[in-house]
């Protein structure tokens, strides 16, 4: 009896099914014209080279299967040619299977000027770059004609040009193909067969950095910073631009993106420029901080809005420890490590400073061994003057001085070290006067933030803060009292103040509050509340006096008792009835009288 039609079906499937894998046959279908042709033949070669090993070993009687790297000499370019392949599927096995052998092989010469041009053309990455001003720009012709002086529009406020692959999936996998070429290559110390091929990645990372998917943020940065840690004469050229372009990502709403944008700034600022004796992108820490000159005002601002945003600002105040973290490792690497750190030293220490009164212990706990470690350099490099301190033993025995107090937290331990103090005062009084503005910012973080950051300078500067006493009495003046849960740490200011200032700095400025002199008052009547009377005035000025005495010597006050005594017994002062200021006052004369108890 002839066999039915379904038995021959049948056998012909199960000899199909049955037949033994043909490269030759399968990259042939990988280049034919109907998709689910190059699909079936796409899963063919991913179950042969992608599938477990442990899959393979359950079937012992399978015949013996060739590996991927031995079978990549001949795939190779028609795998190559998938990656435009308009079906998802076989774009990404083949990238996938690419991946996998370039990672292990050993001639990656013979395949970088196949496989270079087709990860490009796939991105197609749009940006050039302009190495006069040294920023990457996606439209030359726009950016050559802002050169000549047309108003530029900011990438931020134009439509986003939509990539050529338009898989976020697969514009990943094409950064790891990226990352497997790069690894590779210094893994066998071959980079220099990279210096063809370098500009064209770094162009694919530009364009990674400004991708909407989050993980291709990541995955570019931590190649940007590989590149930057081990092709250090072709990276240095560009590393102003890269930290340029990832400045916008500092902003990113992930916490993890801007850990990562934050790593990859330190790696490129720190890039060794060995020629110069610098970091080759440390001329982009100006950008960071949002700086320019004073009476420097570009043309184009004539005609069009400029925002200059200072983005280390943004990071020191995170709500994500691990962002916070990562940003002072990076502010204490720069310090310690940059060969030209001297120039950017007074930017930098107040994020350091800051750190010393962050939330999180860790972070207060390296900023001052960080700056323990600054002050021993210090001692070593002005060991002349330092040595003259010690030997003559004048620090710390100005009789005048209320050195001895306890301090607070985080300097519990006592004193900070002698080349640590004379470090930060050589360079406070560059940012004593932002600091000093911010105490009166309508933001409650800012303000938080400026009086943490000005009690670390009381305790570092001591007693060459009484040059700026003014200055910091009539901040007091100003902002006492605006914000109740800023209080104590004002006092503090102010106890702290009073450790290192004569009275006679500051005593005519408090005493003419009081009294309610017309030249003093009036300049000052608009305080952080939003508004000011005599009552409310008096008060603030008998509280921070009353601040100030806590922290002075009492042999310091005794000579101003009598002053003191005519100022606040006039009848202006006795006869006002606010509850505020008669207790206020009922501590001064408290003070007072326990002071002339104790020298009686």
């Amino acid at each position: 009896m002839s066999p039915s039609y379904k038995d021959l079906k049948f056998k012909t499937s199960s000899l199909k099914h049955d037949e033994p894998f043909s490269l030759p046959k399968v990259l042939n279908k990988l280049s034919a014209e109907h998709r689910s042709v190059r699909k079936k033949a796409a899963v063919e070669l991913e179950m042969q080279f992608l599938e477990d090993k442990a899959k393979q070993q359950e079937s012992p009687e399978a015949p013996d299967m060739i590996s991927a790297s031995e079978a990549f000499a001949e795939m190779a370019k028609p795998l190559f040619k998938r990656f435009n392949d308009p079906v998802e599927k076989v774009r990404e096995i083949c990238i996938r299977i690419t991946t996998k052998c370039i990672a292990k092989e050993e001639d990656l010469l013979r395949y970088l000027p196949y496989l270079l041009p087709a990860i490009t053309n796939r991105i197609n990455s749009q940006y050039g770059y302009d190495e006069e001003n040294q920023v990457f720009s996606r439209d030359q012709f726009l950016h050559d004609a802002f050169k000549r002086g047309r108003v530029y529009v900011a990438e931020n406020q134009v439509a986003r040009i939509k990539p050529d692959e338009p898989s976020e999936e697969i514009r990943l996998l094409l950064l790891g193909l990226v990352d497997a070429v790069l690894k590779n290559a210094f893994e066998r110390r071959a980079s220099s067969i990279l210096h063809a091929y370098i500009f064209d990645i770094i162009l694919v990372l530009i364009s990674g950095v400004h991708d909407d998917f989050h993980e291709i943020n990541i995955a570019s940065c931590r190649i940007l910073a590989t590149i930057s840690n081990h092709l250090v004469s072709v990276m240095k050229h560009f590393t102003v631009a890269a930290v340029r372009t990832l400045m916008p990502l500092l902003l990113h709403r992930l916490a993890r993106v801007r850990v990562a944008v934050v790593e990859t700034i330190r790696a490129l600022v720190t890039c060794p420029n060995v020629e110069k004796c610098k970091g080759s992108g440390t001329e982009a820490i100006v950008d960071l901080i949002g700086h320019r000159d004073e009476n420097v005002i570009p043309v184009a601002s004539f005609y069009t809005a400029e925002v200059r945003l200072n983005y280390f600002a943004k990071l020191d105040q995170d709500r994500n420890p691990m962002v916070r973290r990562a940003f002072f490792a990076m502010i204490s690497d720069w310090m310690v490590n940059l060969p030209d750190r001297y120039d950017h030293e007074s930017r930098l220490l107040p994020y350091l400073l800051s750190a010393i009164s962050d939330e999180d212990t860790a972070i207060s706990h390296d900023a001052l061994q960080t700056l323990e470690v600054l002050g021993e350099r210090y001692e070593r490099e002005h060991g002349e003057d330092v040595i003259e301190i010690k030997q003559y033993g004048v620090d710390g025995k100005n009789p005048t001085y209320n050195y001895h107090a306890p301090l607070p937290e985080p300097f519990i331990a006592g004193r900070p070290s002698l080349g640590t103090r004379l470090f930060v005062r050589g360079r406070a009084r560059r940012f004593l006067g932002p600091i000093l503005r911010e105490l009166a910012n309508w933001q409650d973080a800012t303000r938080a933030h400026a009086v943490r950051l000005l009690k670390c300078v009381l305790v570092y500067c001591e007693e060459t803060i009484t040059v700026d006493v003014h200055l910091l009495v009539n901040t007091l003046l100003r902002t006492w009292g605006g914000d109740h849960d800023l209080l104590l740490e004002l006092r503090q200011c102010a106890d702290l103040t009073g450790r290192f200032a004569a009275p006679r700095t500051y005593l005519p400025i408090l005493l003419s509050r009081i009294r309610g002199d017309s030249d003093v008052v009036v300049p000052l009547a608009a305080t952080a509340s939003g508004g000011a009377t005599t009552v409310s005035q008096t008060t603030v000025a008998l509280e921070i006096l009353h601040g100030l005495f806590q922290g002075s010597l009492d042999k310091m006050v005794l000579p101003h008792v009598p002053e003191i005594l005519e100022t606040i017994a006039m009848p202006s002062i006795l006869d006002l009835e606010s509850k505020m200021v008669k207790l206020a006052l009922s501590r001064v004369l408290l003070q007072i009288t326990e002071l002339l108890e104790s020298t009686w």
